[in-house]
């Protein structure tokens, strides 16, 4: 389909109207990050109660699987390449924000925002461009246009957790193929983000009273000198810097021991650093890098262990993928498209690994996520819909 005819598709079959109400559907509903993570009950039921439904009443058939993903997909001609949109159903949690799941609708004004925006945690991160991959996504089912080649809409139980594992469950079912991945992002084309590995360190030593802490080993100590050996590491552990993402960091994150008794000199000290990565970097050359800094450190027992690990991720402005996004921003929205890279880890990096080329793009606004004032502008979130359609239509 050629591009002014997928235009005239776009324009005539999706309402801004309809792109609002779902957003204030999808926000109204919590889905808040929480210990259980990926199997919290309120994430997994925004997936099966509220956007399985809206896709079916469009004429689609989602499935979810046994994590709890929701997969839908529209087939096409098999002439193109097939596209894959990835948003998240996940949000942070509530926190001190006032009225987090009112969906209210407020002048953007006072935040600098233009029109009417729609209040709510999750609103200017992971919800609002979920609303515009449904409302792109329930166009092409109800408008019956024919496709290019296929394409998959994914909504990840994932959105908060720093790690791959929701996606890598996704697109380890033989039928989640794709060419081209567009993940859930703002409304310029981000065509890089760092990589994060995040490091455990745990410092041993001996449980006593502490009214006699002589008899003990103090993990608490350890934990200290650790802290010590790796402070010329922090914040920048290489001086290796990229064009537009800078240089990686290494900052700790948590610090927790052990045992949970008062007045106990503490046998274990936990410690969880997060390491960012550039594209290219290897995490266990950075995990070396610490293992090396800590050392030997008598009489506390150390240990260094690799876990949650998320890809960096660099596409060329030149690439196929970007450049057709190019074309959809200019042809649906009017204005030349802006570009831009984020230190934030995310699933494009996963995507990318995996021969797949993978962008993020959509209405998320990295001022407003976790704050008190969490709102995304209605329009934006319109706008962003517009793209993902025509991506649908026209490759």
């Amino acid at each position: 389909m050629d591009a002014e005819a997928a235009k005239r598709i776009i324009d005539r079959n999706l309402h801004y109207e309809e792109v609002r109400r779902l957003l204030v559907k999808l926000v109204q509903t919590p889905s808040p990050q929480t210990d259980l993570l990926e199997a919290e009950p309120e994430v997994l039921s925004l997936i099966r109660d509220v956007v399985k439904p809206e896709l079916e009443r469009s004429g689609l058939r989602p499935v979810i699987d046994d994590e709890g993903n929701l997969v839908a997909a529209v087939k096409g001609k098999a002439r193109g390449n097939r596209l894959l949109l990835v948003a998240y159903a996940m949000n942070a949690a509530p926190s001190t924000m006032q009225n987090p799941y009112s969906g209210e609708l407020v002048d953007g004004s006072p935040f600098g925002l233009q029109g009417e925006c729609v209040w709510g945690r999750g609103a200017c991160e992971q919800k609002g461009s979920l609303a515009a991959m449904m409302a792109a996504v329930k166009l092409l089912g109800q408008c019956k246009a024919e496709l290019p080649a296929e394409l998959i809409f994914v909504t990840s139980a994932a959105g908060e957790t720093g790690r791959h594992d929701s996606l890598a469950h996704v697109m380890a079912r033989d039928e989640v193929k794709a060419e081209w991945a567009i993940v859930d992002g703002p409304p310029e084309i981000q065509l890089g983000n760092k990589g994060r590995v995040d490091i455990l360190v745990v410092v041993r030593g001996k449980q006593s009273h502490s009214s006699r802490p002589w008899e003990g080993i103090n993990a608490v100590e350890g934990a200290m000198k650790v802290l010590e050996r790796l402070r010329a590491l922090m914040p920048y552990p290489s001086d290796t810097t990229h064009p537009e993402l800078g240089k990686v960091s290494l900052t700790p994150t948590s610090v927790e021991s052990f045992p949970k008794a008062t007045h106990t000199i503490q046998s274990e000290c936990r410690i969880v650093f997060d390491r960012r990565l550039l594209p290219g970097d290897d995490p266990d050359k950075a995990v070396q890098q610490m293992r090396a800094a800590i050392g030997d450190l008598e009489p506390f027992a150390v240990e260094v262990h690799r876990k949650d690990f998320m890809y960096p991720s660099e596409v060329a402005q030149d690439a196929e993928l970007v450049l057709a996004l190019t074309q959809a921003i200019q042809v649906m929205l009017g204005r030349a498209a802006k570009y831009s890279y984020s230190t934030a880890a995310n699933d494009t990096g996963f995507l990318n690994a995996k021969g797949i080329q993978a962008i993020n793009f959509g209405s998320r606004d990295i001022r407003f996520q976790h704050t008190d004032h969490d709102l995304v502008p209605v329009e934006s979130v319109f706008e962003a819909a517009k793209v993902f359609a025509f991506m649908a239509l026209h490759r």
